[in-house]
């Protein structure tokens, strides 16, 4: 049997669509996976910031088109990427286990947000990570700053380079790039993740019944349940790249899972936080709490 994966053709993407066609030969050591590398219009505009331009759904658009075509049988994304709302005819049918899902201050000269000098220069095109540094440092100067991880990372050492760049700790850590000398990952506290981070995931059509009997055998559950009460809250707003959201959901036991929840506006003038717990089965129904009661403080 042939599975037809679609991806991006980032580094990043590539080894992580590796990790999933290593996960299904485990259970299913018979089929051959075909890799469909795409160049997404998100991968080809790179001098845009992404909420000018139609946001994070660009680096999907192109894979979830040949999905819906039938040119390939899957599509593999980093789950943060996924707006909440798929189109019709897709579904997100599984995820691997969750990598570290944190924020990380990058930088060659400082340790720490509070080790940054009055008016340092920080480089993110992300209105979340954005917002929240305005909230805890406002003096500092944020500049955007896109392109494939290596790309970025690269701005830290060319001429006029920023004091700092933020970047996700599970994209590091994958790329095996992750320098503790300059790498220091934020506290969920300080810096909420945004829904899905550090999770892959695996698109399908949703009439694909046979997709879904595979993919049912390598979705890693305890991360499912997660995801679950993270992107119900992208769900319940249908919030657009322009909107600060985040969603950061964790166990504190076997059963319970805590879940951090933040919405505001594209100035960062109005955050709002709130914080739910509950069964790690009930995650859609923590999330659309969550999401009523931060609802019900805007007005």
């Amino acid at each position: 049997m042939l599975i037809r994966i679609a991806t991006r053709r980032s580094r990043l993407a590539v080894i992580q669509t590796d990790l999933v066609i290593k996960k299904l030969k485990n259970f299913f050591p018979h089929i051959n996976c075909e890799i469909v590398p795409v160049i997404t219009t998100g991968d080809r505009i790179t001098d845009k910031n992404l909420y000018d331009i139609g946001g994070k759904a660009l680096f999907l658009k192109e894979l979830e088109e040949k999905l819906l075509t039938g040119e390939v049988d899957l599509a593999i994304h980093s789950l943060k990427d996924v707006p909440g709302i798929l189109p019709v005819g897709l579904e997100i049918a599984a995820v691997l286990e969750r990598e570290d899902p944190r924020d990380c201050l990058v930088s060659y000269k400082y340790k720490s947000l509070n080790e940054l000098p009055n008016g340092a220069i920080i480089g993110t095109s992300s209105v979340r990570r954005k917002v929240i540094l305005q909230k805890i440092r406002p003096d500092l100067k944020i500049i955007p700053c896109r392109g494939n991880i290596q790309t970025r990372l690269d701005k830290l050492s060319s001429d006029n380079a920023p004091d700092a760049i933020i970047l996700a700790c599970g994209g590091l850590k994958r790329l095996g790039i992750f320098d503790e000398k300059h790498c220091f990952p934020l506290t969920v506290d300080t810096m909420i993740p945004s829904a899905g981070q550090g999770t892959i995931a695996i698109e399908k059509r949703s009439d694909d019944q046979k997709m879904a009997d595979i993919c049912k055998e390598i979705n890693h559950l305890p991360s499912w349940y997660l995801s679950q009460a993270e992107r119900e809250f992208l769900v319940y707003f249908d919030a657009s790249c322009k909107t600060p959201i985040a969603a950061h959901a964790e166990y504190i036991d076997e059963s319970i899972i805590k879940a951090r929840y933040m919405y505001g506006d594209f100035e960062g003038n109005c955050l709002e936080f709130h914080t739910e717990t509950g069964d790690k089965i009930c995650g859609k129904e923590i999330a659309i709490k969550a999401a009523e009661i931060i609802e019900a403080k805007k007005y």
